[in-house]
């Protein structure tokens, strides 16, 4: 398991007891959760202290956000931890099911870089492809 205290520490942020609980549920979920999930997973936590985590992780690039057009955005431990990183360098795309309505991390697919016209600079990328989950299929 990764030292999730000392990459707060690093990222100067002081770990206390929310952080560190936050930081397990992404850390050990299959998935991208949402601000809600990780409430229903916590359920001695209460919804502003985990939203505050949430902003405070995202903001030192110890998460990234999803928006994957459900209008609630999707949260993920950034996988690029030990060197210290510069923005994102594990820009990967994620798969939203229409169906059962989780969003999933595909880790190892590269996004093509897209040439942009003289005097543009990309900060971010979010690249969601929506369809049918496997597990949804064969529930047909």
């Amino acid at each position: 398991m990764m030292d999730l205290e000392h990459i707060m520490q690093e990222a100067g942020l002081r770990p206390s007891p929310v952080k560190v609980m936050v930081m397990r549920a992404l850390h050990g979920a299959d998935r991208p959760l949402s601000a809600a999930e990780i409430e229903t997973r916590l359920e001695t936590v209460d919804r502003s202290s985990i939203g505050r985590t949430l902003a405070a992780l995202a903001q030192k690039d110890i998460v990234h956000t999803i928006d994957d057009g459900t209008g609630s955005i999707k949260y993920e431990m950034c996988r690029c931890h030990g060197d210290h990183h510069e923005v994102h360098d594990d820009i990967h795309p994620h798969f939203h099911c229409l169906r059962c309505r989780q969003t999933f991390c595909f880790e190892g697919i590269d996004i093509p870089a897209i040439p942009l016209p003289e005097g543009f600079t990309a900060e971010d990328v979010n690249y969601v492809v929506k369809g049918i989950c496997p597990d949804c299929q064969h529930k047909c």
